[in-house]
């Protein structure tokens, strides 16, 4: 069970029903989507795999700031996406 995501789905369903008991026309139009869409991460989240922990780049490398590939450190541009990249100090 993935409980993040449980507590965010049930917190959107919770907001969906607020907006809902506002009743002020512009929050009222999204309740239902936001009671529906909570509602579908409070129930999938029943049956997805707890995360691992954070994901790291390979020995040598970091992530892209723009696309998030792995970089080799001390390269300027990613290969991908030619974002340039800031400078390391070591």
């Amino acid at each position: 069970m993935r409980s993040q995501l449980l507590v965010a789905g049930v917190l959107i369903v919770v907001l969906g029903a607020v907006f809902y008991l506002l009743e002020v026309p512009l929050v009222f139009f999204w309740s239902v989507p936001f009671v529906i869409g909570g509602g579908i991460m409070a129930v999938a989240s029943l049956f997805m795999a707890e995360s691992q922990g954070p994901v790291t780049p390979p020995q040598g490398y970091r992530f892209c700031v723009f696309c998030g590939d792995p970089v080799k450190i001390g390269e300027d541009r990613c290969p991908r996406c030619n974002g340039l990249q800031p400078k390391v100090e070591s």
